[in-house]
C-alpha cells in the first residue's frame, strides 16, 4: 500500500490500492476517465473531505491484504 497524499492522482491510487475502486464509487469519484485528477480535486468536486477517503481507502486495502494472507 502507497502513501497517499492528496497530490496523488486517483489513477495512481486505484492502481497500487486494492479497493480503493470501490472507494471511489461509493463517493461517485471517476477513477476510469477522470484518472488524472489529483485527490484534493476529485474531494473537492465530490464534496468528501481528503482523509475520510484517504482512511477508506486504507481501511479497505488492509482488510483485502489481512483476508489475502489467511
Amino acid at each position: 500500500m502507497m502513501k497517499i497524499t492528496k497530490q496523488d492522482t486517483v489513477a495512481e491510487v486505484v492502481a497500487k490500492n486494492m479497493g480503493a475502486d470501490h472507494v471511489f464509487s461509493k463517493y461517485k469519484i471517476d477513477f476510469c476517465c477522470g484518472g488524472g485528477a489529483t485527490l484534493e480535486a476529485a474531494c473537492k468536486e465530490s464534496n468528501v473531505e481528503f482523509e475520510v477517503l484517504k482512511k477508506e481507502i486504507q481501511e479497505i486495502a488492509n482488510k483485502i491484504s489481512n483476508d489475502s494472507k489467511v
